[in-house]
């Protein structure tokens, strides 16, 4: 029960940054998160201490700030390949994109970008060495999705896989990366298409495989991906299910588990059956849908409402004179146990997927 204990680090490791994978623990010499919540005081000018208006029972949270030291050993790397180590790293350093840490058997991400950058000097020790500083500006990590989370086996042998470096005397186009923009969040990157798999899902792989991360040059390079999670996984992609305990029922009713050490409002709803004038509810928060709807109604993070007749129809989006917002139209999931509740079911199967976000710091 306990033998893989003394195996168990709390320490947050970084594994990743962009394509520029930390592929020993010696790789990061120092690194530090800095952040702080926006709560404010206004001392009391007649009275012991202050006065703190909380807006919610948590509070919120500023941009956070990474330090770290990378050192990179590059006798590794192939004696031909060498010359465009730096290159290839610079190309990573100056682009925004995820930033990728290991912490208490999790996988998790956050968007980053470089605001300071430094080049240290080390004559003949064979390592080139920067200091970085990382701008959070989210202000959260993500905890990675399983199923959208791949793992493809990397060593310091193919990191210009996604790279085409030349020697171009002719000054011509030298570098190209074919990893699309950060704005496709969920975009598929062409160069790994043959690796992305199912079987190198995080959902199939499991979290023992974290012990197998940043061992002397061997370690895996993380890659998002939303297209392929539901091509692998299907309906499982679409989150958390919940369904009628009875087709002549008008309420499909339940709970939901949510692992978000925030609380999150970045959540997806998918609700599929007959349904007259739909009222959506998560924990009390409720919206109601005035129309008859039989296919699938779907509600996005951002608060758009989409609606299809079926399979072979295309979304559409709802008339927003038809959406009443009865609380706050923001759907809001919390740690631990959650509720979800759709009322107005017609007598058929229905049911509410939720797909939510989870997060931490």
């Amino acid at each position: 029960m306990f033998g893989n204990c003394e195996n168990f680090n709390p320490v947050r490791q970084y594994v990743q940054f962009n394509d520029l994978v930390f592929d020993s623990t010696d790789v990061i010499s120092e690194a530090s998160y800095k952040q702080s919540t926006k709560t404010e005081t206004e001392e009391y000018s007649y009275g012991h201490g202050s006065y703190v208006n909380f807006k919610s029972s948590q509070q919120f949270l500023t941009e956070g700030d990474l330090s770290m030291t990378i050192n990179i050993d590059y006798r590794k790397y192939r004696r031909e390949e060498r010359k465009y180590l730096k290159d290839f790293i610079k190309l990573n350093l100056i682009k925004a994109g995820r930033i990728w840490a290991i912490e208490d058997n999790k996988i998790l991400w956050a968007y980053a970008y470089v605001t300071d950058f430094s080049d240290d000097y080390y004559k003949f020790k064979g390592h080139i060495s920067f200091d970085i500083e990382l701008k959070l500006y989210e202000g959260v990590w993500h905890i990675a999705d399983p199923r959208r989370t791949y793992l493809i086996p990397y060593s310091t042998c193919n990191f210009l896989e996604c790279y085409d470096f030349r020697d171009d005397t002719n000054c011509g186009d030298c570098c190209v990366n074919c990893v699309k923009p950060m704005e496709e969040d969920c975009a598929s990157c062409l160069c790994h298409c043959d690796d992305l798999v199912k079987e190198n899902s995080l959902c199939v792989v499991g979290r023992n495989i974290l012990d197998e991360f940043m061992r002397c040059g061997k370690s895996f390079l993380l890659v998002y991906d939303c297209k392929r999670s539901e091509e692998f996984f299907g309906e499982d992609s679409y989150g958390k299910k919940i369904y009628k305990a009875d087709v002549c029922k008008s309420t499909i009713a339940g709970q939901f588990y949510s692992g978000t050490i925030l609380d999150t409002t970045n959540i997806d709803i998918r609700i599929e059956g007959k349904f007259q004038n739909p009222e959506i509810s998560i924990n009390g928060n409720r919206i109601r849908l005035i129309g008859d709807y039989d296919g699938t109604i779907t509600i996005d993070r951002s608060g758009s409402v989409m609606y299809s007749k079926g399979d072979c129809c295309p979304f559409e989006e709802v008339d927003l004179n038809n959406v009443e917002i009865l609380d706050d139209f923001l759907f809001t999931v919390k740690h631990g146990m959650n509720n979800a509740i759709v009322k107005n079911s017609c007598c058929e199967m229905a049911s509410i997927y939720i797909y939510a976000d989870e997060i931490t710091y």
